[in-house]
C-alpha cells in the first residue's frame, strides 16, 4: 500500500490522488497512467517536475524504487539502491566473506569472481536483455516479503513492452504482455504492497488484456492542466493577463503554454491575446494533425441573415452553460437541411457568440493495424480537454461505414463507433462538449446517434422565409465588405423570394457575382443593375425532386418546438410538388418544375 502520510504536506494532483485512493482500497496494485503523461506536474512544495521525477518523489519512503525502459533497462532512483538490489537478488554482497571450506582454491576464485560480477557487471547481462526476461526476474523482486520494505517498478513507454494487436507481434511481446496481466491479478505481489505502474501516451496502444475491465489493472488519465492550473503558469512566467491567458489556453499543457511564452520571448514580441490564440492553433493542429481542426469564428449572428427564434433558443443554451446549468443544455444537436442553407455557417457564428473552442473532426481511420483506436481515444481526451467547446461533425451521413455494411476490417469500424456512442451519451459531458452533426441527409445516420440523450435538439434548416431574403442580403453585403448603393433590397428579396429553391448560399452567389460586373464596369459600388443581372443570371443546379426529399426529411425528423412557424405549410406544399414532379416526369420523363429545359431529370442513387 502506499505511504499514509502523501497528503500531510498539501494536495496531489487529481490523477495521484484517485491512484493512492484505490491503491489503498486494496483495489489495485497495477496503475496506468495515460495521457499528458509529457507534461510537468506541480509537486506539493508548489515545485514542477517531470512525471518521473514526480512519482520517485511520492514513493521516496519505498525502499527500492525502479525504473525500466525498452531502450534504458532497468534504473534505480539511487545508487544506493542499485546496490541494494545487486546484494539482495544476485547475490553481490561484497562485505560478506568468501566461504573457503570444503572448496577447492579454483571454486573460491570462482565463487569471487561471481560476487565481483553480480555487483559490476551491467544489469541486461545479469537480468536478461529482452523484456520478457527482465519481467521474469522482475516478478522475483515484486513478490519478496522478507526483506521488510516495499518496491515500486514504473515502467515507461509501457505500448512498446506490451502492445496491442499483439497476435501480429513476436512471442516476447506475447509472454510480456501476459507477464503484466498476470501481475496485476498477482495476488502474492499485492500482499507485499508493491506497486506496479506502467506509463503509456495512448491507453489504446497497450495489450487489451490490461484495458479490459476484467484485467484487475486500474487506468487513469493524466489529463491536461485545469484553468488555475493553467493561470498558475502564467502567472509563474508575468504578472500581466494571467487570467485571460489561463482561460484561453484550455487544451494545452503546461509546457506548450511556456513554449508560447519563450518564444514570444525570444522574438521579444509582446503576448498578446491574437498571438495566444493563433499559436494555440498551430499547436493542437501540429499535434493532431487534419483530425480535429480548431476554428476561430470571426462572424457572430449579426452576419447570419433570418431565423431569429432559432438565435434566441441558441444564446439561451449559452447562457446556461456560463452560468453552470449544464442540465438545460442538449448533449448533441442534429442539424439537417437541403445543401446551402447554412447549417454550418449558423454553428459557427453561434461558437463566435459563445466564446466557446470550435472544432471540426475528421474520421480517425488509420491504414495501420491498431492506431485508428489509439487516434479516436486521443481526439476525444483532447475535447474533453478543450470544453467547453462545440465539435461540428459536417456531412455526418458519411463519417462512417453503416453498421450493417461489411467492410473487411477485423471489426475496427465497429470498435470505433461504440468508442464514439460512448462519448457522446456520457452524461458528464453534458454541457461541456456540444456535439453538432450536420447533414443533407439525416436518414442515413445511424438511428442510435439520433437518440434523445445523444442529439436532444433536431434542428430543420430549410428554405429562407420570404420576409429574411432582405436580411441575407443586407448581411452578405456586409460580410464581404461590398461597397453598395442599394439602401432598400425588399424588391430584390421579393424577386428571389418567388424562386422555389433559392437558399442563403444561392443569394451569396448573387451578391458576389453582382459584385463581379460591378467591377467589370470600372465601379466602385454595387448598382441596383448589377445585382439585378445577376439574380438574372442565376439558375438552380441541384436536383429539385433531392431538395424536396431533404426539406421533408428535416421536417418529419425534427423537434417540432425548433420548426418554422408555418412548417406544416412547407411541408404540404413541398409534398404536393414532390408528388406533381413524380407524376410528370413518369408522364413525360421532362421536368414539371422547369418544363423549359427540356431534360430528364436525374435519378438518385437512393430509388
Amino acid at each position: 500500500m502506499m505511504a499514509e502520510n502523501i497528503f500531510v504536506v498539501g494536495k496531489p494532483p487529481e490523477w495521484f490522488c484517485e491512484m493512492a485512493l484505490k491503491s489503498r482500497a486494496g483495489i489495485a496494485h497495477l496503475f496506468i497512467l495515460w495521457g499528458n503523461i509529457y507534461d510537468l506536474q506541480r509537486n506539493m512544495r508548489g515545485e514542477y517536475l517531470s512525471l518521473y521525477q514526480y512519482l520517485a518523489e511520492i514513493f521516496e519512503q519505498r525502499g527500492l524504487i525502479m525504473f525500466y525502459s525498452l531502450s534504458s533497462g532497468l534504473q534505480f532512483a539511487s545508487g544506493e539502491m542499485e546496490k541494494m538490489f545487486r546484494s539482495r537478488f544476485l547475490g553481490a554482497d561484497s562485505s560478506a566473506p568468501v566461504s573457503t571450506g570444503a572448496l577447492s582454491p579454483t571454486q573460491v576464485a570462482a565463487q569471487g569472481l561471481q560476487k565481483n560480477q553480480a555487483a559490476n557487471a551491467p544489469l541486461a547481462q545479469l537480468i536478461g536483455e529482452t523484456p520478457d526476461k527482465t519481467l521474469k526476474f522482475l516478478e522475483k523482486v515484486l513478490t519478496d516479503n522478507g526483506g521488510g520494505f516495499k518496491s515500486v517498478l514504473i515502467i515507461d513507454f509501457a505500448q512498446n513492452i506490451a502492445p496491442n494487436q499483439i497476435g501480429n507481434q513476436n512471442i516476447c511481446d506475447r509472454i510480456s504482455a501476459e507477464i503484466l496481466e498476470r501481475w496485476a491479478k498477482d495476488c502474492r505481489i499485492k500482499e507485499t504492497g508493491n506497486t506496479i505502474v506502467l506509463i503509456s501516451p495512448s491507453l489504446a496502444g497497450l495489450a487489451e488484456g490490461l484495458r479490459s475491465p476484467c484485467g484487475e489493472a486500474v487506468a487513469i488519465r493524466i489529463t491536461k492542466p485545469s484553468e488555475s492550473e493553467r493561470i498558475s503558469r502564467w502567472e509563474y512566467h508575468q504578472s500581466s493577463n494571467s487570467a485571460l491567458f489561463g482561460r484561453i489556453t484550455n487544451g494545452l499543457s503546461l509546457k506548450q503554454i511556456d513554449s508560447i511564452y519563450c518564444l514570444a520571448k525570444e522574438q521579444k514580441i509582446p503576448i498578446s491575446l491574437s498571438i495566444v490564440k493563433s499559436k494555440k492553433r498551430e499547436i493542437l493542429e501540429t499535434e493532431f494533425g487534419d483530425r480535429i481542426k480548431i476554428k476561430v469564428p470571426k462572424w457572430g449572428f449579426d452576419y447570419f441573415g433570418g431565423k431569429p427564434k432559432l438565435k434566441e433558443y441558441m444564446l439561451e443554451i449559452r447562457n446556461n452553460i456560463i452560468n453552470g446549468i449544464y442540465r438545460r443544455a442538449p448533449m448533441g444537436i442534429l442539424a439537417s437541411g437541403p445543401p446551402g442553407t447554412g447549417k454550418t455557417f449558423f454553428f459557427e457564428c453561434w461558437a463566435h457568440e459563445c466564446g466557446f473552442n470550435f472544432v471540426e473532426i475528421a474520421n480517425p481511420r488509420s491504414m495501420w493495424v491498431g492506431q485508428s483506436e489509439e487516434i479516436a481515444e486521443k481526439m476525444f481526451a483532447a475535447l474533453d480537454d478543450l470544453s467547453p467547446v462545440i465539435v461540428v461533425e459536417d456531412e455526418a451521413d458519411q463519417s462512417e461505414t453503416p453498421r450493417d455494411t461489411p467492410n473487411g476490417d477485423s471489426g475496427v469500424s465497429n470498435r470505433l463507433r461504440q468508442m464514439k456512442f460512448q462519448f457522446t451519451s456520457d452524461p458528464k459531458r453534458r454541457g461541456k462538449v456540444i456535439w453538432v452533426r450536420i447533414s443533407n441527409r439525416s436518414d442515413l445516420i445511424d438511428s442510435a446517434y439520433k437518440r434523445d440523450g445523444r442529439s436532444d435538439d433536431t434542428i430543420p434548416f430549410l428554405m429562407p422565409a420570404p420576409e429574411e431574403y432582405e436580411s441575407i442580403f443586407n448581411v452578405m453585403f456586409a460580410r464581404y465588405e461590398i461597397p453598395t448603393n442599394i439602401t432598400d433590397f425588399s424588391p430584390f428579396a421579393r424577386e428571389v423570394a418567388g424562386k422555389i429553391y433559392c437558399t442563403g448560399a444561392s443569394v451569396e452567389w448573387m451578391v458576389l457575382e453582382a459584385d463581379k460586373y460591378s467591377g467589370r464596369e470600372g465601379k466602385d459600388k454595387v448598382e441596383t443593375k448589377h445585382l439585378n443581372q445577376a439574380i438574372a443570371d442565376w439558375e438552380m443546379k441541384l436536383d429539385p425532386r433531392e431538395v424536396d426529399r431533404q426539406t421533408i426529411l428535416a421536417i418529419e425528423g425534427s423537434s417540432k418546438r425548433l420548426r418554422p412557424d408555418n412548417w406544416e405549410t412547407i411541408l404540404a406544399e413541398t409534398k404536393k410538388r414532390l408528388d406533381g414532379e413524380q407524376t410528370s416526369q413518369s408522364a413525360t420523363g421532362v421536368s414539371a418544375i422547369f418544363p423549359g429545359l427540356g431534360h430528364k431529370i436525374p435519378i438518385s442513387s437512393d430509388n
